[in-house]
């Protein structure tokens, strides 16, 4: 059961990756920029394709490697196949897509499609009165989930075993423990606290990151971006809230005798369902919303394609990374993928990565 809900896990990793280059803006391509009319552009129609292909298959292989080898090898040896699996599967579809971004870069500099159009950033004056997200307050239920949590963990001292249990394998039997006390039992509710604000700064950076707004349709590419901001928004939401709840649940059963079996299928499910979830709004959104039939005016500047998307290739490097510091924005979308990304000529963006990387392991070092 367990082998199977992770690999149900990987799947949407899997079709994700594969279909990227569909979900991106049409303004985009390979982290390159090009006109939207040219979305169908022949040649670039056919590189989604064959990276597509190429991702898929490649993921599909892993997949039936992780299948075969569930019935050979050890539970431990298969888990660390499966894990470094992902990083490899990662790393590779990631030169698959450099090779794509060289050569969309050379496609555009042969067809020279931005010399007699005329460049221009369009802004929509009302977006910011919007209401682009879902007020940070909802993240006052994980909250009060942690600190309900931890306080009856605290009241019920006595009841918990001198070993606390740290991890598990797929048959819940525990695998690893941690001699009982009270900073001890703090540790995953400070896990817990570290990620709900991690939630609540990503729910910012949702509602303030630099707008983008298609010139050749501007109407509805800024009520598409609207759309786009508010469900992710609202699954970061529901994402905090269940994440939660996942670990609580190893925190109940110091106390509680939950058989263990059916807790790592309730917490594989619920993390299954996080991913799904995630999973069905890139597919259906789409970068900026450009998956987003949309509704209203469909408002075209000019003749078709006339004004198109200012070329800021230049701040892109490799089309990934965005590092402008004539930019005051900290955080933009994503180029390739869904999402938003820092502007790493700004301090900020570096802050945030240094926090995330370094309060884990302070966690860490604090209740070991």
């Amino acid at each position: 059961m367990m082998y199977l809900t992770m690999l149900l896990i990987v799947f949407p990793l899997v079709a994700i990756t594969a279909f990227t280059p569909y979900i991106t803006r049409k303004t985009e391509s390979f982290g390159v920029t090009i006109p939207s009319d040219l979305y169908k552009y022949e040649t670039i129609v056919s590189y989604r394709k064959q990276y597509a292909k190429y991702s898929l298959v490649i993921g599909l292989i892993y997949i039936l490697l992780l299948f075969a080898l569930s019935f050979s090898v050890s539970e431990t040896i298969w888990i660390v196949i499966f894990t470094v699996g992902v990083f490899v599967y990662v790393i590779v579809t990631f030169f698959i897509y450099l090779h794509f971004h060289k050569k969309m870069k050379q496609l555009k500099e042969k067809e020279k499609w931005f010399e007699k159009r005329k460049q221009t950033v369009a802004v929509d004056l009302t977006f910011y009165n919007e209401k682009k997200t879902y007020s940070n307050w909802w993240f006052t239920i994980p909250f009060l989930i942690v600190v309900a949590v931890t306080a009856w963990s605290y009241l019920n001292y006595d009841l918990i075993p001198d070993q606390i249990p740290m991890k598990y394998n797929f048959e819940g039997e525990v695998t690893r423990s941690i001699e009982k006390s009270p900073i001890a039992l703090i540790s995953l509710p400070l896990v817990q606290l570290f990620l709900i604000g991690v939630f609540v700064f990503t729910n910012i950076i949702i509602g303030r990151s630099k707008q983008q707004v298609d010139p050749a349709n501007p109407e509805k590419s800024a009520k598409q971006n609207l759309i786009f901001r508010r469900r992710w928004s609202l699954f970061t939401i529901i994402g905090s809230i269940l994440l939660t709840i996942v670990m609580a649940l190893p925190q109940l059963s110091f106390v509680l005798n939950l058989n263990q079996n059916m807790l790592m299928i309730i917490i594989m499910v619920i993390v299954g369902l996080i991913v799904i979830g995630a999973f069905l709004i890139t597919i259906f959104t789409g970068q900026g919303g450009s998956r987003i039939g949309g509704s209203g005016a469909n408002i075209i500047i000019g003749k078709s394609g006339e004004k198109i998307n200012r070329d800021d290739d230049k701040y892109w490097k490799l089309g990934i990374f965005y590092f402008n510091p004539e930019d005051p924005a900290n955080w933009v979308e994503k180029r390739f993928g869904s999402g938003w990304t820092g502007n790493f000529a700004r301090p900020l963006p570096w802050i945030f990565i240094i926090l995330v990387i370094l309060i884990p392991i302070l966690i860490a070092k604090f209740t070991s």
